[in-house]
C-alpha cells in the first residue's frame, strides 16, 4: 500500500495490461527522484485517507448526524434535474501530433511511435499497447517499449492541420469551444433543429470531412451536455463515434459504470483519495453521497456528486473570466544561467501568442520551474502596468529567475500571466479616460502648474543660452494601462537594484519619449503629440500609438529668462495650450 501509484495507464485509450505496465515502471523509476517524489505524494494521500476514514467512522456513529446529511443529499437530487433539450458533440483528433508526423512519414505506421523524448507529448496506438502515453518521461517509455521512436515536435504544423480541423466544425457551430488544437466542443441544437438531420448521420458526416481535408481520423461523443459528450468519445477511440441518447435515464444508465477518474477534472491525487474510499464507480459516489457529503469541502463535493449524476453545462457562456493564461514546457535537464534565460525567451513569445490570440493583457507574472528533483517552486511579481509583448514578459520573466536564485538543474519552466484584462477594452478606457480627464480638468491644472514651478519634485535642465525646460509630472493616470517595453525595461531593473531617486527616473522617462518621438511614422496626424503616423488604413497602430502617447505624454514648458513679473502672463500660455490640446483631443475621438 505504501508503493508509489503511477498513472501512466487506466484512462487512456489504447493502453492494456495495467498490472504488468505498473510492475515495469516501478522497476525503470526505483531509486529515482521522480520515484522518491511519488513516494512522498504517495504518503500525504495516505495520510489524507487515514484521517478521512476516522471521521466516516465517527459520522457512522452518530445516528442523527447520518439522518440529518442524507436528508440534504435527498434534498439536493431533487433539486436538480438531468437536461436533455440540448444535443452536444466533442470531437477529438486521435492521437493528433503523432498522426500529423505520420503523414509525412508513413513507413512509422505499424511501428511505435512518439513526439517527444525526455517527456511524451503524443504516443501512437502500437507505442500504447505496451503502455507508453502523454505526459510520461522519455526513459520510462524505452524501457516499456524498447523499439519506440521518438520524433521531435513540430508545433507549427498541428498548428496549421488544426485551423483546417476548426474551420469545418465551425460551420456547425461558430461558437464552439476548443480544449486545445486537436479537440473541440460544439452544441449542436440549432443546426439539428434547422436541418432535421439525426446527430449520429451528422457527426458521422462531419468526422468523414475532417478525414477528407486533413487524411487523419477524428472520434467524436454525443450527448445532452458538454460533459457527456466529452466521457462519450472516448469509448470508441480511436477513429469512433458514440451517442448518449437524449433522456435521463440513458445518462445515469452510460456514468453507471464508469471510473469515477474519468470525470474532467479529477486527477491522480484525488482519484486516490477516493479509491482509497472505495469510491470506484459514478454509481458508488451515487450511492455513498452522504459519506462524500462528510469528508470533502462542499465546492469539491459539489462538482464530483453532480458530476456522477450527469449534471453539466450544456449551453456556451462567455470566459471573460478568465484568471490568468500560462505557457510551460518540459525538457532534458539545464544547470546554466543561459539556458534558463533562453527558455525564458522562448516561453515568453509562446505566452504572448497565446495573449495577442485571446486579445488579453495582464499585470501579474509568475514564474514556475520544477527542479530535477520534482520539487516545484514559483515566484510572482505585481506588474505596474498591463502587457501582452514577449519581450516585455521575457525581461519580467529574467528577473523573477534572478530572485529564484537557481543553484540545480530544472526539467520544467513556465510563465503564468494574471489579472487579465481584455485588450481593446482597456485601450479604449485608457484613451477615453485620459481626454475626459484633461478636459474637464484643464482649468484646475492651470493652479497645478502654478504651484509645481520650481518644485522638487520636477527637474530643471539648462537648454541653450536663457530657456529652460521644465518637465511636469504626468497627469494621475487610471489603471489599467498598458505597458511600453521601453518601461519593463526601466521598471524591471529597478526591482533588483533599488534605483528609484527622481533622477535616474527623470533621464528613463526622457530617453524613453525621445526615443519614441523620433520612431514615430508620418501619415496621420496624432491628436497628442501633433505628428504624422503611417497607419497604413490599421487604426489598431493609430490606437496603439495614442496609448502609447497618453502613458509617456510629457507636458514640456518653456519658461522666458524674463524677469518675475512676466510670470503671470507665461502661466497663462500654458494653461491655454493645455486647454486647447484637450478640446482638440476630445473633439477628435467624439467624431
Amino acid at each position: 500500500m505504501n508503493e508509489p501509484i503511477f498513472h501512466f495507464y487506466g484512462n487512456k485509450a489504447g493502453v492494456e495490461g495495467a498490472d504488468q505496465i505498473k510492475q515495469t515502471i516501478d522497476d525503470a523509476t526505483r531509486g529515482s527522484e521522480y520515484y522518491k517524489r511519488q513516494q512522498e505524494k504517495r504518503q500525504q494521500v495516505l495520510s489524507k485517507v487515514s484521517k478521512m476514514q476516522v471521521e466516516l467512522e465517527n459520522y457512522h456513529k452518530n445516528e442523527q448526524k447520518k439522518k440529518e446529511t442524507k436528508e440534504i443529499i435527498q434534498n439536493k437530487v431533487k433539486e436538480f434535474q438531468i437536461n436533455t433539450d440540448r444535443i452536444w458533440a466533442h470531437f477529438d483528433m486521435d492521437m493528433f501530433y503523432v498522426a500529423c508526423e505520420l503523414l509525412d512519414k508513413p513507413e512509422l505506421k505499424d511501428k511505435p511511435v512518439a513526439v517527444g523524448q525526455s517527456i511524451i507529448s503524443t504516443a501512437n496506438y502500437v507505442a500504447r499497447k505496451y503502455g507508453v502515453r502523454s505526459a510520461m518521461p522519455g526513459f520510462v517509455a524505452k524501457k516499456l517499449c524498447p523499439d519506440i521512436i521518438f520524433v521531435p515536435c513540430h508545433f507549427e504544423k498541428y498548428k496549421s492541420v488544426s485551423n483546417i480541423f476548426m474551420t469545418i466544425l465551425k460551420k456547425y457551430d461558430d461558437n464552439l469551444e476548443s480544449m486545445g488544437l486537436d479537440e473541440a466542443n460544439l452544441d449542436l441544437t440549432e443546426y439539428i433543429n434547422n436541418s432535421q438531420v439525426d446527430p449520429a448521420t451528422l457527426c458521422e458526416n462531419i468526422r468523414k470531412d475532417i478525414f477528407i481535408a486533413t487524411q487523419l481520423t477524428a472520434s467524436c461523443g454525443v450527448g445532452p451536455n458538454k460533459m457527456i459528450a466529452k466521457l462519450a468519445s472516448e469509448i470508441n477511440k480511436p477513429n469512433g463515434l458514440h451517442v448518449v441518447e437524449q433522456s435521463p435515464t440513458a445518462v445515469l444508465g452510460f456514468l453507471e459504470k464508469l471510473p469515477v477518474r474519468k470525470i474532467p477534472g479529477i486527477g491522480n491525487i484525488t482519484e486516490q483519495i477516493l479509491s482509497g474510499l472505495n469510491f470506484n464507480t459514478c454509481k458508488d459516489v451515487r450511492d455513498r453521497a452522504d459519506e462524500l457529503y462528510i469528508i470533502f469541502t462542499p465546492k469539491t463535493f459539489e462538482y464530483i456528486f453532480y458530476s456522477c449524476w450527469g449534471v453539466a453545462r450544456n449551453c456556451h457562456v462567455e470566459f471573460e473570466d478568465q484568471l490568468s493564461i500560462s505557457c510551460q514546457r518540459t525538457f532534458s535537464s539545464i544547470s546554466t544561467q543561459k539556458e534558463f534565460e533562453d527558455k525564458v525567451d522562448y516561453i515568453a513569445e509562446k505566452l504572448a501568442e497565446d495573449m495577442q490570440q485571446e486579445e488579453k493583457v495582464g499585470n501579474h507574472l509568475t514564474l514556475i520551474i520544477k527542479t530535477c528533483k520534482f520539487e516545484i517552486r514559483n515566484k510572482s511579481l505585481q506588474l505596474n502596468q498591463y502587457t501582452n509583448q514577449a519581450k516585455q514578459i521575457a525581461i519580467y520573466g529574467k528577473q523573477l529567475l534572478k530572485i529564484m536564485q537557481l543553484d540545480e538543474p530544472i526539467r520544467l519552466l513556465g510563465l503564468k500571466m494574471g489579472s487579465l484584462a481584455n485588450e481593446k477594452q482597456m485601450q479604449k478606457q485608457s484613451i477615453s479616460t485620459y481626454f475626459k480627464k484633461q478636459f474637464d480638468k484643464s482649468n484646475s491644472l492651470e493652479n497645478q502648474i502654478a504651484s509645481n514651478l520650481g518644485s522638487k519634485s520636477h527637474q530643471i535642465s539648462e537648454d541653450g543660452d536663457s530657456i529652460n525646460k521644465v518637465q511636469l509630472q504626468q497627469p494621475e493616470q487610471s489603471k489599467p494601462e498598458i505597458i511600453s517595453e521601453d518601461e519593463a525595461s526601466n521598471i524591471s531593473n529597478q526591482l533588483l537594484s533599488g534605483v528609484n531617486s527622481k533622477g535616474h527616473q527623470y533621464q528613463a522617462q526622457q530617453q524613453s519619449f525621445q526615443q519614441k518621438q523620433q520612431a514615430q511614422p508620418k501619415s496621420f496626424l496624432c491628436p497628442i503629440c501633433n505628428n504624422e503616423i503611417d497607419c497604413k488604413g490599421n487604426n489598431t497602430v493609430l490606437n496603439k500609438h495614442i496609448d502609447r502617447c497618453i502613458t509617456t505624454q510629457n507636458v514640456i514648458v518653456e519658461q522666458s529668462d524674463e524677469s518675475n513679473k512676466n510670470e503671470i502672463v507665461q502661466k497663462k500660455k500654458i494653461s491655454s495650450k493645455i486647454e486647447s490640446k484637450a478640446q482638440k483631443s476630445f473633439n477628435f475621438f467624439k467624431k
